[in-house]
């Protein structure tokens, strides 16, 4: 059977360590998830090589959701992503959307990336 992955890519060690805390908390996550830090200065055509290549490495056969923390650099990068790969593209990361990958074992990539939008857009809060 094909399994989703997961790639968690960010500017910084943030995903790294966003994931290591909820997979603190949850003990486990049940689908394969990867990190990826790049340069936000480097220009897409450097790093695209880079991230397709570790994406063809994860992907099992059902896709990969790259969770990126923010598109305000590189969307044209992010659209290449999606054009040419079987993956999809979120951006907004925060610790809910990588607690919901828990749920996503037995969805398909575009029920995966809704469900974790939703887990993220629920997660957000005004006090």
């Amino acid at each position: 059977m094909n399994t989703l992955s997961v790639l968690i890519l960010t500017r910084s060690m943030a995903g790294t360590e966003m994931l290591s805390v909820v997979r603190q908390r949850l003990e486990t996550l049940n689908i394969d998830c990867h990190t990826l830090t790049f340069n936000p200065e480097a220009s897409a055509d450097t790093v695209y090589p880079h991230i397709s290549g570790r994406i063809n490495h994860i992907d099992k056969g059902a896709g990969v959701l790259v969770l990126i923390d923010s598109d305000a650099t590189h969307q044209a990068l992010f659209k290449k992503l999606s054009d040419e790969l079987n993956v999809i593209c979120v951006t907004g990361l925060n610790d809910a959307m990588i607690a919901a990958i828990k749920e996503c074992d037995k969805l398909t990539l575009p029920q995966a990336a809704e469900r974790v939008i939703q887990a993220g857009l629920a997660a957000i809060k005004k006090y």
